[in-house]
Parts: C-alpha cells; structure tokens; sequence
C-alpha cells in the first residue's frame, strides 16, 4: 500500500514540470495525469517518463472530465494509496504555519485522525504580464486581498466576488470515499476537517468567509494561479473546454485578475528547495 496519490488534468499547461517537481517534492508517490488528446502543449520527455507520473489519455475533456477521474481512483488510486489529491495544474497547495512541512508529513501527523480535509483557495494574480514567465511560483507573487470584497460589474460567473465564501481543495483517504468531485469527495458520513483553523466541519465546496489574518495563520492553503500572463488568458480562452471560457470573456478573466498583495511566501519556498529559475 502506497500512501499517497495525486489525480490531475491536462490541457497545454506550459508549467507542468514546475507542477510536478512541485508536488514530488511534497511527499506525493504517484501522480496520474488525464492527458487531453487536443493538447498542442506537449508534456515534456523528462516529466512523461519520470517513473512517478503516470500519462492516461483523455478524450472529451468537458463532458467527461469527472468520470475520467474516477475512473482513474477507482481502478488504480482507491484500493492502492491511503490517500488521494485532486487538483488542477494551476493550484498549489501548501503548508504555511509550519512552512519546513510538506503535505505528506501534515497527512501523517496533524491529520492522521480524519477522512478528509478541505483546503481553501487563495487567488493569486498575473499582474498585467504580458508574456508567460520563466516560473510560475517564483515570478506570480501578487494576489488577491481577501479583506476586500470583489464584485463583478459583468455578473460573470467565472469572475464572481469569493468574499463571502471560496472554493476548497480536499485531499481523502482512498478507503473512506466512493468517488471524487471538483472541490470535494462523495462518501458517506466522512470525519472532514478545514485546514485554516484545524475545525470539524461538513463537506463542502466552499469555505466561508476567508479573511488574511487566516491566510497568514493556516495550517494549509491552496495558491490558485488562475492567469500566468496576458498571453496565457487569451490561451485559456481559445483552448479551454470548461464553460465560461468565451472568446467574449476575455475582458471579464482580465478584469478579474486583482494584483493588491504583494506575497512572496511561494517564491521564497521555491527558490529554497529548488533554487532560482
């Protein structure tokens, strides 16, 4: 038994290296990638036969993305690993309070006792860079500032103020869970835990009310870097199937990427475990 496993899907990310050198170094054994036949952004040779990432192609990203998952920890995940991450290409989770502990030893020690935890977003921003950078997490450190609220004058969906509530991550153990959703699990009556205070709490997509004096205190939390650059957004809204994409949107995706905080808390843990990009 393997103790734990990472599922994620692909659609020309240009940062997928960076995303599993990432998460190897956080303590996950195996990481299983949906790979998109309509891809134009290949997946590099070194990460595509590294002997942890394991390559499953996908068709049909949109209607079928969550069935591919499952189908996923259903035949490989759930009866081989004790626990299981679902996340994008473009979300980072990580410890902050204690910042010298990976995923993997938070699992092992602070959450050993519980079914699942949800871990909430935190929006990073591109700040009007023109062009995709060198790095992901040592060159996007703007953000959001969670105090402020955000609304959106074009009500795009996508867009939305997350001042009330944000969208989680949830990381499960394999043999308490029947299947995985975009934000959460779907199982029964799971011990679930939120990862800013430690609290019990029911499973939800969101979490309520995220303020930084939580962001600055969480045990973990997950950096969401939703546009890399100007270049990347008008990429995401040619390329990507998910809807609320639309070339028409383009404006409202910019206009909802806020540079208010400057946080280098990413960058610096970077450049730490793999030096200067």
């Amino acid at each position: 038994m393997k103790f734990l496993a990472l599922i994620v899907r692909y659609l020309n990310e240009p940062f997928f290296d960076e995303f599993v050198e990432y998460y190897l170094r956080e303590g996950i054994d195996t990481i299983f990638v949906l790979y998109d036949v309509d891809s134009t952004i290949p997946i590099s040779y070194d990460t595509q036969f590294n002997p942890r990432v394991v390559v499953i192609q996908s068709t049909n990203f949109k209607k079928r993305q969550v069935q591919d998952v499952n189908q996923v920890f259903l035949k490989r995940v759930k009866h081989k690993y004790t626990w299981v991450i679902f996340v994008d290409c473009d979300e980072f989770i990580s410890t902050i309070k204690n910042k010298d502990t990976t995923i993997r030893d938070q699992l092992e020690h602070t959450y050993s006792q519980v079914d699942c935890i949800q871990i909430p977003w935190v929006m990073m921003s591109c700040n009007n860079r023109e062009k995709d950078p060198p790095s992901v997490l040592q060159y996007l450190t703007t953000r959001w500032n969670h105090n402020f609220k955000h609304p959106h004058p074009h009500k795009w969906e996508k867009g939305r103020c997350r001042f009330k509530q944000i969208e989680v991550k949830s990381i499960s153990k394999c043999d308490k869970i029947d299947g995985l959703m975009l934000h959460h699990p779907i199982g029964g009556q799971l011990i679930t835990m939120e990862s800013v205070n430690n609290q019990y709490i029911q499973i939800s997509p969101f979490f309520k009310n995220l303020r930084e004096e939580h962001i600055q205190n969480a045990n973990m939390v997950c950096f969401h870097y939703r546009i890399f650059s100007m270049e990347s957004a008008r990429r995401k809204i040619v390329h990507n199937k998910l809807d609320g994409y639309k070339p028409k949107n383009l404006q409202f995706l910019l206009q909802s990427d806020y540079s208010e905080i400057n946080d280098v808390f990413m960058k610096e843990k970077s450049i730490e475990r793999f030096g200067e990009k």
